[in-house]
C-alpha cells in the first residue's frame, strides 16, 4: 500500500511540473535599413537586448522608405533603431529610451577635390547625395537645393566616383563598408556633420513591450556589457 501511494505522489509530482507553464519568447518583427553597416551592428545589439528582455527580434532588412511605411501600416512591430528627428516626423510611433547605439552621419567625396565639411551650412556649395528613407542624411539637407535622392547606398557612391554628385551623405561606418565592397577608391570621408542617438521603433500596438526593453538596455548599460558587445560587432561589421 505504501509503495502505491508513493507510486501515485511521483506520478502527480510529474504531472505538476510537465503542466508547468514554461515562459516563451514573445517574437517581435522589425524591419531595418538594408545596406547600413550601423544597422547591421544595431541589430545585433537589439537581439541581445530583446534576449535579456525575454524578447526575440527577427529583423527584416529594407530599403528606409519601405521600413517606415511598414511601420506607419502596422505590418511591423518596429523598427531596428531611428535618429531622434525621425520620432518628430513620425508622431504615432514609440521611441524606446534610452538610445543604445549612435550613428555619425558623414560627408564622403572625392579625396583629390580639396572638399572639407565642418557643418550642415558646408554642403550649400556642392551638389549632394543621399539615399532615399535614410532620416539623418535627410535631416542634414532638408532644404537644400539641387539634392540627388537615391535607391541605394551603391548608387550614391557610383554617382560620386563618375562626378555625377560632389558629396555623399552616409553613416561613418558604413562608408568605407561600401566602398570596399564596390571597390571604389580615391574617396573618403571629408567630415562629420552631426553624432546621432540611435533609439529601438516600436508601433503603437506594442507599446507596452518598452518599459522591459528599456530596463534590459539600462541594465546592459550599467554592467558595461552594452560597450563590449559595441566594440565585438563594430569590428565584425567593417573588417
Amino acid at each position: 500500500m505504501k509503495t502505491t501511494t508513493h507510486l501515485m505522489m511521483v506520478l502527480v509530482s510529474s504531472v505538476t511540473l510537465a503542466a508547468a507553464p514554461v515562459a516563451i519568447a514573445q517574437n517581435m518583427n522589425l524591419a531595418s535599413n538594408e545596406n547600413s553597416a550601423s544597422q547591421v551592428v544595431a541589430a545585433k545589439l537589439l537581439a541581445d537586448i530583446y534576449k535579456k528582455a525575454g524578447l526575440t527580434a527577427n529583423v527584416s532588412p529594407m530599403p528606409g522608405a519601405r521600413a517606415n511605411a511598414m511601420s506607419l501600416a502596422g505590418e511591423k512591430d518596429g523598427e531596428v533603431a531611428r535618429i531622434p528627428a525621425y520620432f518628430v516626423r513620425n508622431a504615432t510611433l514609440v521611441k524606446v529610451e534610452p538610445a543604445y547605439y549612435y550613428l555619425s552621419s558623414g560627408a564622403f567625396a572625392k579625396s583629390d577635390k580639396g572638399v572639407t565639411i565642418a557643418s550642415k551650412d558646408d554642403l550649400k556649395k556642392y551638389k549632394v547625395g543621399i539615399v532615399r528613407g535614410v532620416a539623418h542624411a535627410e535631416s542634414a539637407t532638408e532644404g537644400l537645393a539641387g539634392l540627388q535622392v537615391t535607391n541605394s547606398a551603391d548608387q550614391m557612391y557610383q554617382m560620386l566616383d563618375a562626378g555625377r554628385i560632389d558629396v555623399a551623405i552616409d553613416e561613418g561606418i558604413n562608408g568605407p563598408v561600401t566602398l570596399k565592397k564596390l571597390g571604389l577608391k580615391g574617396i573618403t570621408q571629408v567630415g562629420e556633420i552631426a553624432r546621432l542617438d540611435l533609439f529601438n521603433v516600436l508601433v503603437p500596438t506594442k507599446k507596452d513591450m518598452a518599459p522591459k526593453i528599456s530596463a534590459a538596455i539600462k541594465a546592459l548599460k550599467d554592467s558595461g556589457e552594452l560597450a563590449k558587445l559595441t566594440k565585438r560587432y563594430e569590428e565584425e561589421t567593417i573588417k
